[in-house]
């Protein structure tokens, strides 16, 4: 008879026990799969809300850009001094632009360095954006040639951007006299400048529309009341 080898015995009883405590492939699988999602779902989790954070920030970095936009032109037109010279959308216009403002005399806005405050005159211009379909607004410092042509009387010392992917741009002016809005000025056919002006404008990528209505400090003297803002339709043009 053969001999009963007890170690013999133990050593396969130890390799079932392992052999049945042990995970099939199928689970192995199953398990990977379900880690898996649980790690995509964590991943789409913080993508949101990375998403969401930066679109926040860019929407807060717009408001403030629009808030210091806003109140730098009201410091501005509130303190012009006398004897400036008002003018705007004399010059051919780019499509969903309402033309170029020239302001000439008065203090220099916008200054970023001290070499724009040697600016005899601002023009606030609106040109083709860097996006397609896009305009932007920009400020331009113009400093007076010592021998000005029939071409133009200024150059070019600084421009900045000022507001960026607009869809559209447009300047409205209140004439006190005639009691109208205008969509132009014409300095030679009216020397003071309008009592108050009006922005319209709206982004490209922001369904909102913005308007502001700012008094203008310098018609002041000719009898202008800052407290009462004409409540008028539609813009029209000159006559």
């Amino acid at each position: 008879p053969t001999a009963h080898n007890p170690m013999k015995s133990s050593l396969s009883d130890s390799k079932s026990a392992l052999g049945r405590s042990g995970f099939t492939l199928i689970e192995v699988i199953l398990a990977m799969g379900l880690i898996g999602l649980l790690l995509g779902g964590v991943y789409s989790i913080a993508n949101g809300a990375l998403q969401l954070g930066t679109s926040m920030n860019k929407s807060r970095i717009t408001e403030t850009r629009l808030t210091n936009f806003t109140t730098a032109w009201r410091d501005y037109l509130e303190n012009l001094p006398p004897n400036i010279r008002f003018g705007c959308g004399l010059q051919k216009v780019k499509r969903g632009a309402g033309g170029n403002l020239l302001i000439e005399g008065g203090q220099v806005p916008f200054i970023w360095t001290q070499h724009v405050r040697l600016a005899d005159a601002v023009e606030f211009a609106v040109v083709r954006g860097k996006e397609a379909g896009s305009l932007q607004l920009n400020v331009r410092h113009l400093k007076r040639l010592e021998n000005p042509n029939t071409f133009d009387a200024y150059k070019d010392i600084a421009e900045l951007p000022l507001l960026e992917g607009l869809k559209e741009f447009h300047w409205d002016f209140y004439d006190a006299e005639n009691k109208r809005w205008f969509t132009t000025w014409d300095p030679e056919k009216r020397p003071a400048p309008p009592l108050f002006m009006r922005l319209h404008f709206q982004f490209i990528k922001d369904p909102r529309s913005y308007d502001f209505t700012y008094w203008i400090a310098n018609d002041l003297k000719a009898g202008g009341n800052p407290q009462a803002q004409p409540q008028a339709p539609a813009p029209e043009n000159n006559p």
